[in-house]
Parts: C-alpha cells; sequence; structure tokens
C-alpha cells in the first residue's frame, strides 16, 4: 500500500489550502502559498468557490504590494493568461482591467509580452485602453496648437517691444499740470 497520494505539480501549501477548504469552508492565505497554483489546482479539482476565494485572495495581495510601491504589471501580465485558462474569471476581468487603465506604463516595460497575448486579449486592450488613441491624438493637436500659439505671442510681444506705442510721450516732453 501507498502511503501517499503523488498529485503532480502541487505544493504542500496548495495542498493544505484545499483541504483546509475542503474541512472548514475557508482559504488561510499563508507566505508560502502561491495563488495562481492554488487556481489551476482548485480548477483540476472542480472547486469553484476556492477558486472565487483564491481570486481574491490574489487581487488582495496585488492591492497591497501596489500600496506599498512595487511594481505589479508583470505580475498582472503573467496572471492574467493563465486565469483564463484556469476558469479564474473575475482575477482575469481585474487583470484586464489593470493592464487596460495601465496600458501605455504596460506596454513600454513589457512589449514583448503584450505582443505576444492572444488576439481577444489584444482586441480587448485597443477597445478598453486608458488613455484611448483618440485622446492621445487630441492631446497631441492641442500641445501643438498651444506651442504655436505661445511662439506667435513671443513673436508679438518681442515686435511691440521694440517700437513704442504711438500715443506714449516722453517724460521731457510732457507738459506739466498744476
Amino acid at each position: 500500500l501507498l502511503a501517499q497520494v503523488s498529485i503532480p505539480n502541487t505544493s504542500s501549501a496548495c495542498m493544505r489550502a484545499v483541504l483546509e477548504y475542503l474541512y472548514c469552508g475557508l482559504l488561510t492565505a499563508t507566505f508560502a502559498l502561491q495563488p495562481i497554483d492554488l487556481i489551476v489546482l482548485a480548477n483540476r479539482l472542480c472547486l469553484p468557490r476556492l477558486v472565487a476565494l483564491t481570486e481574491q485572495h490574489a487581487v488582495d495581495a496585488l492591492l497591497q504590494a501596489a500600496v506599498r510601491g512595487t511594481d505589479i504589471d508583470g505580475q498582472v501580465l503573467m496572471y492574467l493568461e493563465m486565469a483564463q485558462f484556469h476558469n479564474a474569471k473575475q482575477l482575469a476581468a481585474w487583470c484586464l482591467h489593470h493592464i487596460c487603465t495601465n496600458y501605455n506604463s504596460v506596454c513600454r516595460k513589457f512589449p514583448k509580452e503584450m505582443k505576444a497575448m492572444s488576439p481577444e486579449n489584444q482586441r480587448h486592450f485597443e477597445k478598453q485602453r486608458w488613455p484611448p488613441v483618440w485622446f492621445l491624438k487630441e492631446e497631441d493637436r492641442y500641445l501643438r496648437s498651444q506651442k504655436e500659439r505661445e511662439r506667435e505671442e513671443e513673436i508679438l510681444r518681442k515686435q511691440h517691444t521694440k517700437r513704442g506705442w504711438c500715443f506714449w510721450r516722453h517724460s521731457s516732453s510732457s507738459p506739466h499740470v498744476s
């Protein structure tokens, strides 16, 4: 008889979390517990409630890291397609929202990863990104026209300082009023 049951690609922290969930209906997050690994295992064992609890834990951990000043964009990118593949719909939606909200920053930091995303995700990014393309074009047009206006005002200012106003009189020629 075997004294152990082997579940491939499963850590002891994930298995402990599954057992606690099965016996108590709770998820207690530990430092060793990797949320995406638990989502994979919970999905494999057809435990949608545990997947949902783990999704919430993952989002909470990401938000806490962001508040501490940690850059979470790379982790969010990694979570996105894993979450989509393993039926973690809430986590996937949160990841999509985060990426779209921080689109320019994420694209600058992870251009290859963004191009490697599924076509469906890329369409979603293009449709939901902030700022949208039309906004960037309008902002660019506004900034160019503002610079042009400043240049024109500077030229006018220089022209006015070179010639005096016609109704000004020099102090030596002005009559004294008593």
